[in-house]
C-alpha cells in the first residue's frame, strides 16, 4: 500500500539506500506522513543543514532569555518548565523513532541519524547548562527530592530563627523586636532577588521566597502581640497579596497558590465581620466562599490562560480545591447552609452537587491536558462518593458488608475510568 503523496515509497527491508537514490530523494525532498501504533507524525525528509550555533533552533524557553556571565541565565521557572518540556519531546521523539525503525516503518541514511543526534545532544546540553533541567529519569527523580528538600529547608530555617528570638526575645528591647522583625523579610526577599538575578538554582530561591513569606507572617502576628493590636481579617489581606506578588515575580507556583487562597478566605472573612461575627468562624457559613473560589477558577480559565498559562492552572486547581472542601463541609453539616431548607435536604443536594462538580473538573482538566486538575477532581469523586455511600449504608448495614461494596466500588470506578481513558486516547489519535 502506498502511504505517500507523489508515488514515494520507503524501502521493503532494512538497510542503507543507495546514493543515487538519496540524493534524489533529498533533491525532491517529498513529504511523507508515517503511521506509528502509538503516535502520528509529519517527517519532512530532508537534508539536516542545522548550524554549529543553533541558538535559533532552541524554542522560546531559549529565545526569549539573554545570557548572563558565563552563559547562566536568570532561571524563569516558566522558562524552565518550557525547556524541560521540550527535552521531554525530544526523548518521546527518540523512543518513538527507535520504534519506528523496529518496525520497518521509517530508515534515517546514517548521516540523516548522526546529524540529528548531535542537534538533539547539543540542544540538549545547552537546555541543561542554561535552565539547569532534566534529561534523564534518575535526574528527575533527584529533582524532585531536591523539591521536597527546599520545602522542607525553608519551613526548618524559619522555625531555627522563631526558636532562636524566642530564646533571646525576653533581653531584648522593644526597639530591637521591631527592627528585627522589619529587617528579616527584607533580608530574605533581598537574597532571594540575588539568587534570582544571579542564576542560582530555583530550589535555593524558593527556599528564600519561602523564608521570606514565612518571616513576613511571623512579623505581623509579633507585631500585633508587642503593640497590643486585635487581630483581624486584614492580616489575611497582607499575607495573600504578598504571597501572589511573590510568587508572580519569581514564577513560583506554590506561594502564589497559597496567596490566592488567603485572598479567598480573606473575603469570606471580612463578610463574617461585617455580619457581626468573629472573624476566624468564617466557616459556620461555608457557602460564603463558593463565590470567591469560582471567580478565582474563572480568572484561571478566562484571564491569565493567555497571559501565564502556568498560573491559570493554578488558579483553577486552587478555586477548585476551595470549592470542594466548602462542599465537602455543607454535605456532612447541612445546618451551616443559609439555604431554608431542612439539614438532611441540604446534605443531599450538597453530596450530589460534589459528585457533579467533581466530574466536571475532570472533563475540564481532560479538555484542557492539566493532569493536576484531572487528578483533584478524581480525588474530590472519590471522597464525595464514599460520604453519599456512608449516609445510604453506614447506619443499618453491617460494616463488613459495608467494606465489601466500597471495595466494589472502587473496582468499578477503575473499569470506568480505564474506559474513559482508552475513549480519550483514540480520541487524540484521530
Amino acid at each position: 500500500m502506498n502511504l505517500f503523496p507523489g508515488g514515494a515509497r520507503l524501502p521493503s527491508s532494512p538497510g542503507i539506500l543507495a546514493g543515487k537514490e538519496v540524493r534524489a530523494r533529498q533533491e525532491s525532498r517529498p513529504t511523507f506522513w508515517f503511521m506509528g501504533r502509538r503516535a502520528q507524525f509529519l517527517i519532512q525528509i530532508k537534508p539536516f543543514r542545522f548550524p554549529k550555533e543553533s541558538s535559533d533552533s532552541i524554542d522560546d524557553a531559549t529565545s526569549s532569555e539573554t545570557s548572563r556571565g558565563a552563559g547562566r541565565l536568570p532561571l524563569d521557572a516558566s522558562a524552565r518548565r518550557n525547556a524541560q518540556k521540550r527535552a521531554d519531546r525530544i526523548k518521546a521523539f527518540r523512543e518513538e523513532l527507535a520504534e519506528l525503525e523496529r518496525e520497518h516503518a521509517l530508515i534515517l541514511t546514517p548521516e540523516q541519524f548522526s546529524r540529528l543526534q548531535s542537534h538533539h545532544e547539543h540542544l540538549l546540553a545547552r537546555l541543561a547548562e542554561q535552565f539547569d533541567i532534566d534529561v534523564t529519569e534518575s535526574g528527575r527523580r533527584i529533582s524532585l527530592g531536591m523539591r521536597v528538600t527546599s520545602l522542607l529547608g525553608g519551613a526548618a530555617l524559619s522555625a531555627a530563627l522563631v526558636l532562636f528570638l524566642h530564646r533571646i526575645w525576653g533581653s531584648l528591647t522593644e526597639t530591637v523586636h521591631v527592627l528585627i522583625l522589619m529587617t528579616v523579610p527584607l533580608l530574605a526577599l533581598g537574597a532571594a532577588e540575588v539568587a534570582f538575578r544571579r542564576g542560582v538554582d530555583l530550589y535555593y530561591t524558593s527556599l528564600l521566597v519561602l523564608a521570606a513569606g514565612l518571616g513576613f507572617i511571623m512579623e505581623l502576628n509579633a507585631l500585633a502581640s508587642i503593640f497590643n493590636v486585635a487581630g483581624s481579617a486584614h492580616g489575611l489581606l497582607a499575607w495573600g497579596s504578598f504571597g501572589v506578588l511573590l510568587g508572580w515575580a519569581y514564577s513560583l507556583r506554590l506561594p502564589f497558590g497559597a496567596g490566592l487562597a488567603m485572598l479567598c478566605i480573606y473575603t469570606v472573612a471580612l463578610l463574617a465581620t461585617l455580619q457581626g461575627r468573629y472573624w476566624l468562624n468564617f466557616m459556620e457559613r461555608p457557602e460564603s466562599i463558593l463565590p470567591a473560589a469560582a471567580t478565582v477558577y474563572a480568572l484561571g480559565s478566562l484571564a491569565l490562560r493567555s497571559v501565564r498559562n502556568d498560573f491559570g492552572s493554578v488558579c483553577r486547581i486552587c478555586g477548585a480545591g476551595l470549592v470542594f472542601v466548602a462542599i465537602l463541609v455543607l454535605s456532612l453539616e447541612g445546618r451551616l447552609s443559609c439555604v431554608p431548607l431542612p439539614a438532611r435536604t441540604i446534605e443531599t443536594l450538597y453530596q450530589f452537587g460534589g459528585l457533579l462538580l467533581s466530574g466536571s473538573v475532570v472533563f475540564h482538566g481532560l479538555k484542557l491536558r492539566r493532569g493536576g486538575m484531572v487528578n483533584l477532581g478524581a480525588l474530590g469523586f472519590v471522597v464525595f462518593l464514599y460520604v453519599k455511600l456512608h449516609s445510604w449504608w453506614w447506619g443499618w448495614m453491617p460494616k463488613y458488608l459495608f467494606f465489601l461494596l466500597i471495595g466494589l466500588t472502587a473496582l468499578v470506578s477503575l473499569y470506568a475510568f480505564r474506559r474513559l481513558r482508552t475513549r480519550v486516547s483514540e480520541h487524540a489519535c484521530v
